[in-house]
């Protein structure tokens, strides 16, 4: 049997509870350090929110959603380097959806986001789209930014939409503006039968009678299958009739529509009474490429001074900057809605900061909107902002606007979008430019030239070269109020005859 010394086995002891001692110390000190870290690493990872885009990457308004996806991911891109900086709680993600312009299938695709968990969308980009999902947006607690959604009816106090641009109230005021400036005295209105067309339709139609214009007909023609012949058709009788009652100059004929209206122009293009007289559009075709890409539709509109208006955001240095990141992306210059569609990520992004974090996401959609309001009208949003800080109105849409007027013209070769001046909505009125692609005239000027030319001057007989003319005035003053040296001789010589005759008979 193994003996061991007392001595010995008190040593081990003691060295037992020694390193015991050593190994709780070591854990006393190390346990708040593993619990910082632990800290440290869950904070390090932070949480991510999804926006969801609802945008017409194809369809009738294809160039403005590609414009607007694109400076949307410029948005969110350049808001993570914010939070970033900030060391903020959340980061973003993007997801971008294809509304195709069809309202049916933007409603498709809310669906597909919400089920997701996708409590912010920017978009849609149309009224019709934003009609339809609007009471989903409401039922489901999902705030929701159209760019350009402009619809009167829309304009709702309370709901879970906001547009960041301003609705056609302000866009008719500035169409009948141009119209009266022009001289013009009748118009015709054609026009998409959609919620957008329709409203702005109306609202055009009051703002021109107001102004005295009388608005002799309306065509409304159904966007998905328009009959474009038969409009025309009846189009080129109503001008050929104003015409035997008005100057060319004083008949316009304003186009409510998307790209569509291409087609339109191709077909009446034919009809050489339809060029006779001005053409005018809306924010629908401002802009669009649709139109100059096509010989044909950017023909005509260029021949019948086809002019546009579209919302005019404050110029910035952000708005600098989204333009270049849009130009390398796609090549074109973004729009005004394109803007606008980048502010919408940007003041939803500063309005979670402002919220704070939480998990609870109905919450914080709750907060945003009430914090949206103050965002938009904020330093901090100014910062950011593509079309600089504004005020939404009760209905939670941008409150006041100018809207720049856009041109046809072939430059250098190419049929491009010219600009042609600004309406100024709060003092009702406009302020047209020179144009280079218009040897330096105005549009008003352009449009004397082209549709009210100058009377040609009647044919008169020269007087020979040696003999100053005389002026009609200076003739007409001597037949009607001089006596001529012939007829005061004829009186003196009867006069002395009748004297003589006189003598003779007293002799």
């Amino acid at each position: 049997m193994l003996e061991v010394e007392p001595t010995k086995v008190g040593e081990m002891t003691r060295s037992k509870y020694t390193l015991m001692a050593v190994v709780l110390v070591a854990l006393m000190t190390l346990a708040p350090i593993l619990a910082f870290e632990s800290f440290r690493v869950t904070q390090a990872q932070p949480v991510t929110i999804t926006i969801g885009a609802l945008l017409p990457l194809t369809g009738d308004l294809q160039s403005y959603g590609e414009r607007a996806a694109a400076a949307v991911q410029f948005a969110v891109d350049e808001m993570n380097q914010y939070l970033e900086q900030q060391n903020a709680w959340f980061r973003l993600q993007l997801v971008v959806e294809d509304t195709q312009t069809k309202p049916d299938v933007a409603v498709q695709k809310f669906s597909n986001l919400a089920a997701q968990g996708v409590k912010f969308i920017v978009g849609p980009m149309t009224s019709a789209e934003v009609k339809k999902i609007k009471d989903l947006a409401n039922q489901q607690n999902v705030l929701v930014i159209s760019p350009s959604s402009t619809a009167i009816e829309l304009a709702i106090p309370g709901d879970n939409v906001f547009r960041f641009c301003p609705a056609d109230d302000v866009q008719s005021k500035a169409i009948a503006k141009a119209l009266e400036d022009a001289g013009i005295k009748v118009a015709i209105i054609v026009n998409r039968a959609d919620t957008w067309g329709e409203g702005l339709k109306d609202a055009t139609k009051q703002a021109a009678e107001g102004k005295g214009i009388t608005v002799e007909s309306v065509y409304s023609y159904n966007a998905e299958s328009p009959n474009f012949a038969s409009i025309v058709t009846q189009l080129n009788n109503d001008v050929q009739n104003l015409l035997k009652q008005y100057k060319p100059n004083e008949v316009g004929i304003v186009v409510i529509g998307f790209n569509e209206v291409a087609q339109l122009f191709t077909t009446a293009n034919k009809y050489p009474d339809l060029k006779k007289v001005p053409w005018y559009g809306s924010d629908g075709t401002a802009l669009l490429t649709e139109i100059t890409s096509d010989p044909v539709a950017a023909g005509f509109a260029e021949a019948t001074l086809f002019l546009n208006p579209i919302f005019s955001p404050a110029s910035t240095a952000e708005q600098e900057k989204v333009k270049q990141a849009v130009v390398a992306k796609l090549g074109t210059e973004p729009d005004a809605y394109s803007y606008a569609a980048h502010d919408a990520v940007v003041a939803i992004t500063l309005a979670i900061l402002q919220a704070g974090q939480t998990n609870d996401m109905d919450q914080l959609v709750n907060q945003v909107k009430q914090l949206i309001p103050q965002i938009t009208t904020s330093d901090e949003f100014a910062q950011f902002a593509a079309t600089g800080k504004f005020p939404l109105n009760d209905a939670g849409d941008r409150a006041t606007a100018d809207y720049d007027w856009w041109l046809v013209a072939k430059v250098g070769g190419e049929y491009k979008w010219v600009k042609a001046g600004t309406y100024k909505g709060l003092e009702d009125t406009n302020d047209f430019i020179a144009m280079d692609a218009f040897g330096g005239k105005t549009y008003l000027e352009v449009f004397q030239e082209t549709f009210a030319p100058a009377p040609a001057t009647t044919t008169t007989t020269a007087a020979p070269a040696t003999t100053a003319p005389a002026t009609t005035t200076e003739t007409t003053t001597t037949a009607a109020g001089g006596v001529s040296t012939g007829l005061i001789a004829a009186v003196i010589i009867i006069i002395i005859i009748v004297a003589a005759a006189f003598l003779y008979s007293r002799k």
